[in-house]
């Protein structure tokens, strides 16, 4: 091969080389977008999250938004769903999940680490084993990545109890020893304590779901070195914005710049008596870290991580629409 030949395939080479650098970003950069829909269903949570081809959902709100969620999900083009998680089995978590099951090809199903008795866990069970799903019981930290998007799923520290009627348990978060794991038969803590936390992570923004947590759950997620180590843009607050003392320092030590409460203003207590609004010190305390917060007693909320970095945030009425 003469010297002027050899030259030009050196050429070709290295401007092939070129537009491959070009065209193929470094690994760590973000491609594509990630959503997050916290449906406008009440004082209840079901949360859906979008990736460019994928599909996971927290928690399906009570038996009566069952239906609603389906068609919601039919409009947004879902058909599947990789992950369900139920964070705990309360009914405003759990209580549609069996519509949801029947109506949609579910990938796997992610549940915490108890049993509880209850109507709702029997139409559960029942849409999962018609389904042929077999519930992973989550007892130890779970990671998985749906296209550019990494889900770190994180389980209680509690061990497995069975909670045969919710009115038989003593409200635990009360007792003076509400910070120890240990507990006896006679003595158990509410299904609250064994939610399961959620954190999505596209690039370098990171999304916390907190469920239902209360002061024992909330202490083992601020002595969480892996969870706390990130710098959140948004957090789900758990309990409908209900006040607790480890609940005011996860807003101070996560800093959101966006919080949505799954419930009502005080202000709004006239509409929406006799339910719980949430507690005036929560939402002050947000407030102060300079986060916005968005309720869901009438409207949904969308969030959209864009692969520059950037969230946008959406207030969507969807009745009427």
């Amino acid at each position: 091969m003469s010297a002027k030949k050899a030259s030009a395939v050196i050429a070709l080479i290295a401007l092939f080389v070129l537009i491959l650098l070009i065209a193929t970003p470094p690994r760590d950069v973000c491609i594509g977008t990630m959503e997050v829909t916290v449906f406008g269903i009440g004082r209840a949570d079901a949360i859906l999250i979008t990736t460019e081809n994928h599909a996971v959902m927290i928690d399906t709100g009570e038996n009566r938004h069952g239906e609603y969620l389906v068609t919601r999900l039919a409009e947004l083009g879902i058909g599947r769903l990789d992950y369900l998680i139920i964070t705990h089995f309360d009914s405003d978590h759990v209580g549609g999940a069996h519509v949801i099951i029947d109506h949609f090809e579910i990938g796997e199903v992610i549940v915490p680490n108890y049993s509880r008795e209850s109507r709702h866990m029997e139409r559960f069970n029942d849409a999962v084993r018609r389904a042929g799903l077999v519930p992973y019981v989550l007892m130890e930290p779970r990671r998985f990545t749906l296209d550019n998007t990494d889900f770190i799923i994180d389980p209680s520290g509690l061990g497995y109890v069975y909670i045969p009627r919710y009115e038989d348990i003593s409200d635990y978060e009360h007792d003076d020893d509400r910070f120890s794991l240990e507990y006896t038969a006679d003595h158990v803590p509410v299904g609250d304590n064994f939610s399961i936390v959620t954190v999505v992570s596209h690039g370098d923004n990171h999304f916390l779901f907190m469920g239902d947590a209360m002061e024992i759950r909330l202490e083992e997620v601020l002595a969480n070195d892996t969870l706390m180590a990130l710098d959140y843009a948004f957090v789900k607050l758990p309990r409908h914005g209900r006040f607790t003392g480890r609940g005011l320092e996860l807003i101070h030590t996560t800093r959101p710049r966006y919080a949505v409460i799954t419930g009502f203003h005080p202000a709004d207590i006239e509409t929406y008596y006799p339910e719980r609004p949430a507690d005036e010190r929560v939402i002050y305390a947000v407030e102060y870290v300079g986060a916005e917060v968005f309720f869901t007693m009438s409207e949904g909320v969308r969030m959209v991580s864009g692969a520059d970095g950037t969230i946008s945030v959406t207030e969507i009425k969807y009745k009427g629409e």
